[in-house]
């Protein structure tokens, strides 16, 4: 999977994704699956996503940045999630909604720290929220299926 978190000035874009066949409702960046010809190259999965779901081409993004590979036990697999940051160019006009769910920009000084996400990203967006943003480390999560919090590893 990837998921990438769009920033536009002091904004943060979230998606709060409805009917997904991996995650229960809930919010998340931007994206979706890997393709198999795209498991060497997540950016141009990243990318891809962008394009399909909000209609975000990558001449509109600046930054576009790698930050964290989550890796997390469900109990019946083990899931993969790139998650990204990237700037939007200020005059990029995202919709409201898309065919996955509804868009929302939270300022960054103020994003709810208890939104409905799925556990890894929660710990990722917690996490650059804190550190993260702040340098251009890529860290690495992981959960097991009988954890409560990820490990985030690479602070």
């Amino acid at each position: 999977m990837t998921s990438v978190f769009l920033l536009r000035d002091d904004r943060l874009l979230l998606l709060f994704r409805r009917g997904s066949r991996a995650i229960a409702d809930s919010w998340v960046g931007v994206g979706g699956h890997v393709e198999p010809a795209e498991l060497a190259d997540p950016t141009r999965a990243a990318l891809r996503e962008l394009d399909e779901e909000i209609g975000v081409a990558s001449d509109q993004l600046a930054d576009l940045s790698l930050r964290y590979v989550a890796l997390r036990d469900s109990g019946s697999e083990v899931r993969t999630t790139y998650y990204f940051t990237a700037r939007l160019a200020s005059d990029v006009v995202v919709p409201e909604r898309c065919e996955e769910g509804d868009l929302r920009w939270f300022r960054l000084d103020a994003v709810p720290t208890d939104l409905d996400m799925p556990p890894t990203a929660t710990a990722v967006l917690r996490h650059w929220l804190e550190h993260g943003r702040h340098d251009d480390a890529l860290r690495l999560v992981t959960m097991t299926a009988d954890q409560l919090a990820a490990q985030v590893t690479g602070q």
